[in-house]
């Protein structure tokens, strides 16, 4: 079957049968929210491979590529993959920095479990991350960053939400490879990892947790 080809072909880190099998999807008539939910299904085996020691973090860029370059075949973009939400997050690489593959990596990872993702993109103001998480709620905040100067944004992020009223409300992970072992600290996050699979469990246990307040 075209579905499991598409899958299997995500989780083999397979460019040319992935695509291949996206298009062959969509010339059947296949929704873009099925194959939505078959890439996923897809990302989900890479992170368990990750996870187990099987594949490394250049593998896990790939199938972040290889996420991106099908969802490039769609007319138009697509949020998620099914109806259930499990939780809200707010991305975003912080202020004087592009650099987007982790960050990307990151969002399927998230999505594929069924989380909304708000991907505010890259050199993300603090300003914009405090309208982000004023507008959208959101029950995590992940900012990244490769350069040093962005732990100042990130710092800033959290002081204005704070000055605001708003840091008790959503739970703060900075990443990337500019995170140390004193970057929790620093930038006052309650969570800091360059681990995109550490980044999907913290998320998860914040949106479990909420959800017994609920």
């Amino acid at each position: 079957m075209l579905q499991n080809d598409l899958v299997e072909a995500v989780a083999a880190l397979d460019e040319n049968r992935c695509l291949a099998a996206a298009k062959a999807l969509l010339a059947q008539g296949c929704s873009t929210q099925e194959i939505m939910k078959l890439l996923n299904e897809g990302v989900k085996l890479v992170g368990n491979k990750f996870a187990e020691g099987e594949f490394f973090i250049g593998d896990l860029i790939v199938s972040g590529m290889l996420y991106r370059s099908v969802i490039s075949l769609f007319s138009t973009p697509v949020a998620t993959c099914d109806g259930h939400v499990l939780g809200r997050v707010v991305i975003g690489v912080a202020q004087d920095d592009i650099h987007d593959i982790g960050k990307d990596i990151v969002v399927s990872f998230l999505r594929a479990e069924g989380f909304e993702v708000i991907d505010l993109g890259v050199d993300v103001r603090p300003e914009r991350f405090v309208y982000a998480v004023e507008t959208y709620t959101p029950d995590v905040l992940l900012m990244s960053g490769r350069m040093n100067c962005t732990l100042e944004c990130m710092r800033r992020v959290t002081q204005m939400l704070k000055e605001r009223g708003l840091r008790e409300r959503v739970a703060v992970l900075v990443g990337g490879s500019v995170v140390d072992e004193f970057t929790k600290e620093y930038v006052h996050a309650d969570a800091a990892t360059k681990d995109p699979v550490v980044t999907l469990q913290f998320c998860e246990k914040v949106a479990v947790k909420d959800g017994d307040k609920a």
